[in-house]
């Protein structure tokens, strides 16, 4: 059981499935998930928090065009996530999170 959720207009959809495919897919923590960098499409300019590796940013550059940003961003969305065992809430919204367990 997991609950995640954002704000963020038009980025909801890649932040909630970045996070779900970071937890559900390659085995994170909420918290890793959350902290990990994302990257959104806006249509023309694919935009893009530090952290990826070179050797994906150079193949995202192949494809499309790169915006690469210098810091983690508000911009990318503040996916708030709980589950039974654990919760955590994304400092790029000033986001916090209790655990009653």
């Amino acid at each position: 059981v997991l609950a995640s959720g954002t704000g963020g207009s038009n980025r909801i959809r890649s932040v909630i499935i970045q996070v779900l495919i970071n937890i559900l897919q390659k085995g994170m923590t909420l918290e890793e998930a959350t902290l990990a960098p994302r990257l959104h499409y806006d249509g023309q300019i694919l935009q893009v928090e530090p952290g990826f590796a070179d050797q994906d940013m150079n193949q995202l550059r192949s494809i499309v065009q790169v915006n690469p940003w210098d810091y983690p961003s508000l911009y990318f969305g503040g996916a708030h996530s709980v589950t039974p065992e654990e919760s955590f809430g994304d400092p790029r919204r000033s986001g916090h999170a209790l655990s009653f367990i």
